[in-house]
């Protein structure tokens, strides 16, 4: 739930945004008004070129449909639309936007260097090419379909009734994959549906397409300077964050704060035994559950099967507690070991008969733990770290599935 809210943050803001530079709009003077207008190309831009770098397809997509739709407007629609041919290239533009944006809903997620990705990035400009083609072979046939979708009108706005019905399933398509995958490919698509809906909707209004353009191409910059923030400090396998952000938390820990470093008990048998799938489902688990600290821990991945909990402003005798019902915890937990000779080699058949691969038996997982607190000006955060994997070690060399305290 609070990934999803995250993830809703960004639209909401830029909409929000949008919604106030439009209200300032009648106040801008000529040259802030001609700055807004190349704002949009200038952030769409940036955009593609930063899903280039990362490898993303439909953000490239997007940046590039985006950039181009507004270019379109620019070009040929600052004129009114009851005149031919900006009623005709409007109505088409309101009727492929949709049709495109949820096409990149539902596309796999592959990268741009991939063939996938390539058909993606280029599908939506193939797409207008085409129907530019056709446009000047059957002008007259494109003139009656313009005039049969301006003839009625979505609650009272620009655009046809068929297309603001067209937005309302895209939206809540993107609103239902959103909630389910929670990831910022939706997050995107979500605020540029609504922000092409509302250019569209509110098309007579002074640079509506300037304003909400610009906050499409900002959406997609922010939302994918979080996908990069997140891949630099989230451990991807478990979903919690790495060591490089155990380093920059430490930075404003202050005086008081307590460590906890905890290792996985056997983890190399567990790999050799079970293999390395098992012992990816092991690094999950365990991180799940030490999310659920509390006492104000945060869970960390260190490397390997080791983690770190950090607790800031406490002290160890307050934090103690909690670790041991933590370990406790861990080691009641029932993980089930299923026999892979046993599984249908179909993925049909597999769901079918979920649950009922006959399974191997249950397996155990134990930690073993150290705990260090520092509450001196001259005791770093590398000192109590080297001080709680002591105690860590020592609980190792002592049976495991135990917590020490540095002394």
């Amino acid at each position: 739930m609070i990934q999803l809210m995250i993830n809703l943050l960004a639209p909401t803001f830029v909409l929000l945004l949008g919604l106030i530079i439009h209200w300032r709009v009648p106040n801008l003077e000529s040259d802030q008004l001609s700055l807004l207008a190349q704002l949009p190309y200038l952030l769409c831009m940036l955009s593609g070129l930063i899903a280039l770098f990362v490898n993303h397809a439909r953000e490239l997509a997007l940046s590039l449909l985006m950039m181009v739709s507004y270019w379109i407007i620019q070009s040929f629609l600052q004129v009114r639309l009851d005149t031919d041919p900006a009623g005709q290239i409007f109505a088409l533009m309101s009727l492929l936007l949709p049709l495109l944006m949820g096409a990149l809903l539902i596309l796999p997620d592959y990268g741009w260097r991939h063939p996938w990705g390539i058909a993606t990035v280029l599908g939506g400009p193939l797409l207008a090419l085409a129907i530019a083609g056709i446009f000047q072979i059957w002008p007259l046939w494109f003139k009656a379909q313009a005039a049969e979708m301006a003839a009625d009108s979505f609650f009272g706005l620009k655009i046809s009734e068929t297309v603001g019905w067209m937005f309302v399933v895209c939206f809540l398509a993107a609103v239902g994959l959103l909630v389910a995958q929670n990831k910022k490919t939706q997050s995107s698509l979500l605020g540029c549906i609504v922000l092409v809906f509302i250019t569209l909707g509110w098309f007579h209004l002074q640079a509506i397409s300037a304003t909400f353009f610009s906050c499409a191409g900002l959406l997609l910059i922010v939302n994918q300077i979080h996908s990069l923030l997140n891949l630099v400090y989230r451990d991807e396998l478990t979903q919690i964050e790495n060591r490089r952000a155990l380093l920059q938390a430490s930075k404003g820990l202050g005086q008081t704060y307590s460590l906890a470093m905890v290792d996985i008990d056997h983890f190399k048998k567990i790999n050799d035994t079970h293999g390395h799938d098992l012992g990816d489902q092991v690094l999950k688990v365990v991180a799940s559950k030490l999310r659920q600290v509390g006492a104000g821990g945060k869970a960390f991945r260190y490397g390997g099967e080791e983690f770190c909990i950090l607790f800031k402003g406490k002290h160890a005798e307050d934090v103690a507690p909690k670790l041991e019902e933590l370990r406790k915890t861990i080691a009641e937990y029932d993980m089930q070991v299923r026999d892979k000779s046993s599984r249908p080699k179909k993925q049909k058949d597999g769901m079918v008969k979920r649950g009922a691969t006959r399974r191997k038996g249950n397996m155990r997982i134990t930690v073993s733990m150290g705990l260090a607190e520092t509450f001196m000006a001259d005791k770093g955060f590398h000192d109590t770290m080297q001080q709680a994997d002591a105690a860590m070690y020592k609980a190792k060399r002592n049976g495991r599935n135990q917590l020490r305290l540095a002394t």
